[in-house]
């Protein structure tokens, strides 16, 4: 039982963008594009606008949906002068509203009514669906009304029933009215178009022009149908019965003779060729994001945008490639393909592949080569594939295993003279082998001796015989079969030492005969003795590329998302794809055509050029100036316009309106920097910290790479102007002058400092001069007084020695008398004994002590009686001995007196003092 799988097609590329990608609302009514080449679009949440980079929404005033979208251009020819003064209006309408959007000068869209204030009661209930316009009116349609608007006036026109969408076809305005057929309109009044009677039970999509003098008229339900010379027949092809089970809603007329793209509500869409035979049936499966098709238009390029109940997609039509598209992709990463007894066979990630050529067949697996397949190639007459697990044969009726060889990365045939032919492949482990038996038979012969089994990704073989190889992850090697192609007589590692910047990922490619290695991002060619030589032809570019052969004179350069075909005599042709990653691979189908192997699935290419239409002279455009600091600011976009002055950290937006191309810019703004940018995808520059002054911003894009040049202004703040600098030089001078001042004051100031400051210094220094004589003279007082009171106290010692000796010879003298009595005579005694009492503390003693007492206390007796007039000499005595701090027995002697005398004259003294009892008398009179 054969395995099938999902329906799938090649188509031309489809390009989504989601409601995410606009952030609108997902249903789409109407389309149109400006001469400008901006897409709009009627949606449910107001005006998408779409210039190749940037999405905007433009809401109605009162929010309503916007149902339709009409573009001026300069193309269409108006006989109404007044009309001729309206282009580049884009109308639209909408519930109970109509009117038109202009551009301003600073790229937003400006909105003006045309309904609004008109005297029209019954718009407040129609909502206008459809814009037609003809040579002479711009008609606004409801389903039962239409407004006529000559570029002043608008004029009501009511229909005879419930009308769908109104067509100018063969310069006649035809309006469909549900349940009575087709009618014309004239004027302001509706006539039936003869022998469309029987289309009175159908509903009609559409009208379009199918050719000169007839009309193909779609109907929703009951198909197609053509109208010639007042004849209406059903049109006669296979796919008619299609349409009487899919409800056609959209129709149009594909430019450059491409057919007729119908749109359908549940089954995607359908194109026809001419002659009515179905040439792509698109639908969510294989691409579409929904099947509902509301609405649809071509683009100057001539690709087929579609408006869906959810999202836009973008038909590539006028690109060169067929791309494979199936829903979960099946096939998976294709890596390889070959063309081979009429059918396709395909080698990817998931096995092999194969169906009928050409065909809307679907793919089938081949049995027994499922997992990685690395190589499919045709070698006389036999279909040879390089596996993960082995190397196979495959014939009509399966597979023939040839080896066990794993991972056949490439296969090189060798047509040695008298032998048979000899296939060398490049596999995980080594170069092996395969000889050719005749009769389309192949058989594996054995690995190539002195050659080790190490992975070997990509070989050539040069004109001197020499095979040129490279590992799968690093190293080039060269080497040198001998005559019977089985043993390798040279194997050298080709190093670093040869010029080569890296080792890692080395690529070889034959092309026109000529060997190239690229390793990095450089290109060599080998010389002599296994040299590298630096490719001119290759030199090394701005961004990095790899290169493929062709056939013929035919080859590629391969890009991260863009492939370009090089043919000799002619621009080279470019296609937006992404290759595999590190396997780019493009299959030769014939000497034109070319399949390329994708991440999912693949692209075909069938052999034509690639329509240039409008792309060699379209200029990449400014679409937006911003202020940075105020992103709601926009400035004109006219040239040489001049930015106000704040306007210094700005935003250049700019577009290419090419759509559904892998587009990179590279923009300089010259007055700021001469280098280019690097290419990138962003559709916008910003700049900070900008002078005033003039500058140029020039921008380039890789599809044409012209240059764009807008020149712009921005103002001078006053102080940047001639007489701003005038003004601060002349502050600066005055400042200058101010400064000088200023510094002149400061060095008076520092002058007086200095001055004060010498004379503090010579008045501190006199102060310590002062205060060391002050200092030696204490000194000496102190030394003076110290001898003073270390007098004192000799006389006070002496004093009291004397009154010792004085009184112990009393003492005696008494004795004496006791023992001699009259012996001594009284006389003598007495005189003897008062001389003794008179000397013992004698006042001139006394004298002597006060004199040098005062000096050394500093007139003590003095203070003392000042402070007590009562006191009496002996109590001053008393208290010179306390001051003194002499002991009651030391004080007896010097006073005269007992020791119970001096204690009594303490007791007094304290009492006279009338000192508290707590208050130490000496320290009393010490404080004194």
């Amino acid at each position: 039982m054969t395995q099938t799988l999902a329906w799938a097609q090649e188509t031309p590329p489809v390009t989504n963008f989601s409601p995410q990608d606009y952030k609108a609302h997902n249903q789409n009514w109407a389309l149109a594009q400006s001469d400008d080449r901006t897409m709009y679009a009627a949606n449910s949440d107001g005006l998408l606008a779409f210039n190749g980079a940037n999405w905007r929404t433009y809401p109605f005033p009162d929010g309503q949906i916007v149902r339709t979208v009409l573009c001026e251009n300069k193309a269409y020819r108006y006989n109404n002068p007044k009309l001729t003064q309206t282009q580049n209006r884009i109308y639209v309408g909408g519930f109970g509203e109509f009117g038109y959007w202009t551009k301003s000068n600073n790229g937003n869209l400006l909105y003006n009514s045309l309904s609004k204030n008109k005297d029209l009661a019954s718009l407040a209930t129609e909502e206008i669906w459809h814009i037609e316009r003809t040579p002479e009116y711009i008609y606004f349609q409801s389903f039962s009304r239409i407004y006529r608007y000559d570029g002043h006036n608008i004029l009501e026109i009511k229909a005879p029933g419930t009308i769908m969408f109104m067509r100018q076809v063969h310069q006649r305005l035809l309006v469909p009215i549900i349940g009575k057929g087709l009618y014309e309109l004239k004027g302001q009044k509706f006539q039936p178009v003869v022998g469309t009677e029987q289309l009175s039970a159908s509903i009609i999509a559409t009208i379009l022009p199918f050719d000169d003098q007839t009309l193909l008229i779609c109907t929703n339900k009951n198909g197609l149908f053509l109208l010639k010379d007042g004849l209406l027949s059903p049109w006669t092809i296979a796919a008619n019965g299609i349409f009487k089970q899919n409800l056609i809603n959209k129709a149009l007329i594909l430019p450059n003779d491409r057919g007729i793209a119908i749109g359908t509500i549940q089954k995607g869409l359908y194109i026809l060729d001419k002659q009515g035979q179905i040439k792509f049936h698109i639908h969510k499966s294989i691409g579409l994001q929904n099947n509902t098709v509301l609405a649809m238009t071509v683009d100057r390029h001539g690709d087929l945008w579609l408006g869906l109940d959810q999202g836009l997609d973008l038909i590539g039509l006028s690109s060169p490639l067929l791309t494979y598209m199936a829903k979960g992709n099946p096939l998976g990463t294709a890596y390889s393909a070959a063309l081979w007894e009429g059918f396709l066979y395909v080698g990817t990630n998931n096995g092999v592949f194969k169906k009928k050529w050409p065909s809307t067949d679907t793919f089938s697996p081949v049995k027994g080569l499922e997992g990685q397949t690395w190589k499919l190639s045709v070698v006389k007459g036999a279909l040879l594939c390089g596996h993960n697990d082995a190397t196979y044969q495959i014939t009509k009726s399966g597979i023939i295993k040839l080896s066990n060889v794993t991972g056949g990365w490439n296969l090189l045939l060798l047509e040695p003279r008298n032998q048979p032919a000899l296939l060398l492949q490049g596999s995980y482990i080594g170069l092996h082998t395969y000889t050719y038996m005749g009769d389309k038979k192949w058989e594996y012969g054995k690995p190539i001796k002195n050659i080790p089994p190490i992975p070997i990704k990509y070989m050539a073989r040069d004109k001197e015989g020499g095979l040129w190889i490279s590992h799968a992850y690093k190293g080039l090697y060269y080497a040198k079969l001998n005559a019977q192609l089985d043993s390798a007589v040279v194997w050298k590692s080709i190093t670093t030492d040869h010029g080569l910047p890296t080792l890692f990922n080395i690529e070889i490619q034959n092309i026109q005969d000529t060997i190239y290695i690229k390793s990095g991002n450089a290109f060599f060619t080998p010389g002599p003795s296994q040299t590298l030589i630096p490719s001119q032809r290759f030199a090394k570019a701005a961004q990095p590329f790899k290169i493929r052969p062709g056939t013929g004179d035919d080859w590629f350069t391969i890009f991260n998302n863009k492939v370009l075909l090089h043919r000799a005599l002619k621009e080279p042709i470019p296609f937006d794809i992404s290759l595999v990653g590190d396997y780019e691979t493009i299959i030769p189908i014939d000497k034109k055509r070319y399949l390329f192997c994708l991440n999912e699935g693949f692209a075909f290419f069938e052999g034509q050029d690639s329509p240039s239409e409008g792309f060699n002279t379209l200029q990449t455009r400014i679409t937006r100036i911003t202020n940075l600091d105020s992103l709601n600011r926009h400035y004109p976009l006219d040239q040489k316009s001049t930015l106000p002055q704040w306007a210094r950290s700005i935003r250049i937006g700019f577009a290419l309106p090419v759509y559904g191309r892998n587009i990179q810019y590279q923009y300089r703004l010259l007055g700021l920097t001469d280098g280019w940018s690097d290419w990138s995808s962003l559709s916008m520059a910003e700049y900070t910290n900008l002078a005033a002054g003039e500058y140029r911003f020039e921008i380039r894009n890789n599809i044409n790479h012209m240059v764009s040049r807008f020149d712009f202004e921005i103002a001078a703040h006053w102080y940047e102007t001639v007489w701003g600098k005038l003004f601060f030089v002349a502050l600066g001078f005055l400042l200058l002058l101010g400064l000088l001042w200023l510094q002149e004051r400061r060095l008076q100031r520092n002058r007086i400092k200095l001055l004060l400051q010498k004379e503090k210094e010579l008045e501190d220094q006199q102060k310590e001069s002062e205060r060391k004589f002050i200092e030696l003279r204490n000194e000496n007082l102190q030394k003076e007084l110290k001898n003073k009171s270390q007098k004192l106290s000799n006389i006070a010692i002496n004093v009291v020695r004397k009154n010792e000796i004085l009184e112990e010879i009393r003492d005696e003298l008494q004795e004496v008398k006791k023992d001699l009595g009259q012996q001594l005579p009284n006389l003598h005694y007495q005189k003897l004994l008062h001389s003794i009492e008179r000397n013992v503390a004698g006042k001139e003693d006394w004298v002597l002590f006060e004199e040098n007492f005062n000096e050394v206390h500093d007139e003590f007796f003095q203070r003392l009686r000042q402070r007590y007039p009562s006191i009496s000499p002996s109590e001053l005595r008393l208290a010179a001995c306390l001051r003194m701090n002499l002991s009651t027995k030391e004080m007896a002697p010097a006073l005269g007196i007992s020791i119970r005398g001096v204690e009594i004259k303490r007791y007094r003294l304290r009492k006279k003092l009338a000192l508290d009892p707590d208050i130490n008398l000496v320290q009393y009179m010490m404080d004194i």
